[in-house]
């Protein structure tokens, strides 16, 4: 992609979802997508304790923003702060997540590695359009960018990922479609989340 290119995308990324370029906007629509669609919450917890959880998670994802401000990071330190974002929202709120997997769908208790990646991630997305920080080194993974490699369920399902081996292997896929059109991940997941439905192809 040229940097014209990679502008309009960004632009038209903002437009539709940031469109006032908001830090706090960002942080809690990273939020919102990591959970919207993934169960968190153990049974009965109030309201206020949600807030909170979600007032520590946007500040977690904003400490771990802070290195990606100041410099290019690698994969290896995105999963480590995947990672470590994990086990600080596990450690501080061990009574406000459920203790039990899911009755239907079976996916571990906890806050998982979903949770982390998909927020990290979407909070980077967020700041590299708004030309806070370099090209991230990873992408947001759903069902949706999943989907427009060519996957079909089950193979679609991330909601269920708790460990960097498996999400490395739904990256993997991603990769090697981005690299196919000699992008770097970010800059292709920027253009094919907005191509919308997806086009057939196969991974």
């Amino acid at each position: 992609m040229t940097s014209d290119e990679t502008r309009e995308a960004k632009d038209a990324f903002l437009s539709r979802y940031n469109p006032n370029g908001q830090t706090e906007q960002a942080a809690s629509d990273a939020v919102k997508s990591a959970s919207q669609h993934n169960s968190l919450y153990g049974v009965g917890i109030p309201e206020r304790e949600k807030a909170r959880v979600r007032g520590k998670w946007k500040a977690l994802l904003e400490d771990f923003a802070s290195r990606y401000r100041t410099s290019v990071q690698t994969s290896q330190q995105y999963e480590a702060d995947v990672g470590d974002l994990k086990r600080e929202m596990n450690r501080h709120f061990p009574d406000c997540f459920r203790k039990d997997r899911h009755p239907r769908y079976k996916y571990e208790r906890g806050f998982r590695i979903s949770h982390a990646q998909k927020s990290l991630s979407v909070y980077l997305k967020y700041l590299w359009c708004m030309d806070a920080i370099k090209t991230p080194p990873q992408c947001p993974v759903d069902s949706r960018i999943l989907e427009m490699v060519g996957l079909r369920y089950p193979d679609t399902r991330w909601v269920y990922v708790n460990s960097i081996e498996e999400h490395r292997r739904k990256i993997a896929c991603l990769t090697q479609r981005a690299e196919a059109k000699g992008l770097k991940l970010a800059e292709w997941e920027l253009v094919a989340f907005q191509e919308w439905p997806p086009r057939k192809h196969k991974c």
